[in-house]
């Protein structure tokens, strides 16, 4: 699904208006009657129940007066209150406050005690911190406990950047219009988002022809890709995985990596490791082959390039830097294997690490590059830090994108995918995932996603598609982990046992 900037929704709004000749009043009423219906859905009969619609003086505000109208008409006691002026009140919206009159909702002066609250305040165009008298209506919806229902966004969150710079709404439910905005899914803003309803409202916004520059990557985008096996399949089918990495002390991690390219559906599965982590990762893995390089104080040596590129000769994609070390040497055999193969890699990790030393060492590689860094590693490969990448991640998963030529898993809270592939002058899409939760935040989880993107390189999916069905998958599973173990106590290994539960249930969804 499409997501837009707060400056795409207001062209949208205006060509729709103006080119399709859909009234404005029109889709302010069905704005409205989209917020009645979720609320009915929701919270049941609402008849006697006290509803507070608290409005703004704009287009949000002339939403809320449509839902207290409906709600109102169906027998809610409802009261509404207007931050502002009511001279303010213009257009569209100053029609609906005039039908408001006759519906028999209470007009008051400010929040007041309800059971349930609408945020008609502030919509998409509002930047920076609420003024009076909208903050202290903010913190009293808050302070009250009750749920509260925003119209579009919460008010309060900034919705290009998710930013949050005073008083914002902590939305139980958010009901928008046409598309999700792009704020929506970025710290701190997603977490006042609460559950998130996309309404249409009444008109065919796809048929204005926009493209997209962010996507929402959902359930029913990862079944798509899930092409069915046929009966006559052979391990060959599914493509070879090469992973390389480990150290003396950091086995865990390409293990874990092989582990879960094994439940991605990858065919077979080699971890080429330096001879004292080999010796190791082979203990743990029965399905996976193993391959000994020569090492220099635990970890790889730049020996190991050239055993590497012949090995790769047989594979179909690569995972390269999970437990890989900081040494020189590895650098040298990570990057050199990268440079010297010519079959799709994922890279995460010490991989990382030694690109961003050395950023123009995949120039010229030909085959397809995913990079999966956590804000720190983006961090390093920008020349910025942890907290520059965190203040606008959308911004830098687009600059390291477009820098490496690759596509790029900014991981975290709502991972974010970007192409940098194509011409430098295009605007880059950014697909949001929003599978997950913080109970992945632990040692491994970031191999186990290295694995799974590995193994849809393998068979053959193109890097993009198997970057967002690899973030989509991973968080899934880590969810039906969740689901069962509770967030504290999970480990990436209990991700890696629910891989193939999450592909079951993608591959149902049709």
């Amino acid at each position: 699904m499409r997501v837009v900037t707060a400056a795409e929704m207001r062209d949208l709004d205006s060509r729709a208006i103006g080119e399709a000749g859909m009234p404005g009043v029109v889709l302010m009423e069905n704005a409205g009657r989209a917020v009645a219906s979720v609320l009915t859905r929701r919270f049941g009969g609402l008849v006697g129940t006290r509803v507070h619609v608290a409005c703004g003086t704009g287009n949000n505000g002339g939403d809320g007066f449509v839902v207290a109208r409906l709600l109102a008409l169906g027998g809610a006691r409802v009261a509404v209150s207007l931050a502002g002026d009511a001279e303010r009140v213009r257009g569209e919206a100053r029609v609906h406050l005039s039908l408001l009159h006759a519906a028999g909702a209470e007009r008051v002066d400010v929040v007041g005690d309800a059971d349930l609250y609408v945020d008609a305040l502030l919509g998409t165009g509002s930047r920076g911190a609420p003024r009076e008298p909208h903050a202290s209506a903010i913190r009293r919806m808050n302070a009250s406990g009750r749920p509260i229902v925003a119209v579009d966004i919460p008010s309060g969150v900034d919705a290009d950047t998710g930013a949050i710079e005073g008083d914002a709404v902590d939305a139980t439910v958010t009901v928008t219009f046409a598309f999700p905005k792009l704020g929506m899914f970025i710290a701190p803003g997603a977490a006042r988002v609460g559950d998130l309803v996309v309404d249409h409202i009444g008109f065919a916004w796809t048929s204005l022809g926009a493209d997209a520059s962010a996507e929402w990557f959902q359930a029913e985008d990862a079944h798509a890709l899930l092409v069915p096996r046929r009966r006559d399949a052979h391990k060959g089918d599914f493509g070879h995985v090469l992973i390389c990495g480990g150290s003396d002390g950091m086995s865990g991690a390409p293990t874990m990596a092989a582990r879960s390219a094994l439940r991605a559906g990858a065919g077979l599965v080699t971890v080429a490791a330096p001879r004292t982590a080999q010796r190791v990762v082979a203990a743990r893995l029965e399905e996976a082959m193993t391959m000994a390089l020569p090492e220099e104080r635990g970890a790889l040596s730049a020996a190991a390039i050239e055993p590497l590129r012949r090995a790769a000769v047989r594979c179909d994609a690569l995972c390269v830097g999970p437990g890989g070390s900081r040494q020189p040497g590895a650098s040298d055999a990570m990057l050199g294997l990268l440079v010297g193969a010519d079959i799709p890699a994922v890279v995460d990790a010490d991989a990382l690490n030694a690109l961003a030393a050395r950023p123009d060492a995949l120039r010229g590689r030909k085959a397809s590059t995913v990079l999966t860094p956590h804000p720190g590693e983006c961090g390093r490969l920008l020349g910025t830090d942890a907290a520059g990448v965190q203040s606008d991640r959308v911004s830098a998963a687009r600059r390291c994108a477009g820098r490496y030529g690759a596509v790029v898993v900014l991981k975290g809270s709502h991972t974010l995918v970007c192409d940098g592939r194509g011409p430098a002058n295009r605007e880059r899409t950014v697909s949001i995932n929003t599978t997950g939760n913080p109970g992945m935040a632990t040692a491994g989880s970031g191999d186990s996603l290295t694995g799974i993107v590995g193994a849809f390189l393998a068979g053959g999916m193109d890097a993009w598609d198997a970057a967002r069905l690899g973030a989509h998958v991973h968080g899934r599973a880590g969810d039906l982990a969740a689901s069962v173990l509770g967030e504290r106590a999970m480990v990436a290994g209990d991700i890696i046992d629910q891989v193939s539960a999450a592909l079951r249930d993608l591959e149902g969804q049709g």
